[in-house]
């Protein structure tokens, strides 16, 4: 039935300062088709609590216009699917992230289609075996241009209580074991994707 969609109006452009790239109203592109990854998004930002999802759309150059149907909770939600960053970033002048699923063929180029949009502040790249000069080549492009970069051959990454990246963080019962749906006091980086679900559950046991 139709009251058990909810749907979600895009927001008007974001201020957050550059020194803090993601909040609990950070919402995101995810380029390529990657359900599953969305779907964990979404869970976790259903379990923080969030007003409003952390994807607002998918980008798939390779495929027509169409919907994909998500959970919201114990309800559904719909994304659309567009083919080009330019129509995306149009719809949603709100986002100012992308989550870039691209495969180490083209994720240079998706990346740079993405530095055309100064109101996307942030790419997270996940592809591995990305050429070294292609991942240096974004890097200065990057900074030329003032956007943060994550990656490449990332999983990604999690401000808990207000944004998840792709995988990060594991199944929702290790974010919910791991107390990664409020904020705590504690950050750090790691370069292993297993070494920050064990780090996830020993801060959880040892801090705030």
């Amino acid at each position: 039935p139709n009251d058990q969609i909810v749907r979600f109006d895009a927001g008007s452009a974001t201020t957050r300062p550059a020194y803090r790239p993601f909040d609990d109203r950070t919402r995101s592109f995810v380029y390529g088709l990657q359900p599953r990854a969305i779907q964990g998004m979404l869970d976790f930002d259903y379990s923080c609590g969030r007003e409003t999802p952390s994807v607002a759309a998918m980008i798939y150059p390779f495929g027509g216009h169409h919907i994909q149907k998500f959970y919201w909770g114990t309800k559904e939600t719909l994304l659309p699917v567009y083919t080009s960053v330019a129509e995306a970033v149009s719809k949603h002048p709100d986002v100012d992230v992308v989550v870039n699923f691209a495969s180490s063929r083209s994720v240079y180029s998706s990346t740079l289609e993405c530095f055309e949009f100064p109101q996307l502040k942030a790419i997270a790249l996940i592809a591995e075996g990305v050429p070294e000069r292609h991942a240096r080549e974004i890097l200065w492009k990057a900074q030329e241009k003032g956007v943060l970069i994550i990656g490449p051959a990332t999983v990604g990454g999690i401000k808990p209580g207000c944004f998840r990246i792709g995988n990060s963080g594991g199944m929702m019962d290790n974010i919910i074991s791991s107390k990664l749906y409020r904020a705590g006091s504690v950050g750090y980086v790691s370069k292993s994707g297993g070494m920050s679900n064990e780090l996830n559950n020993i801060l959880s046991l040892v801090t705030n």
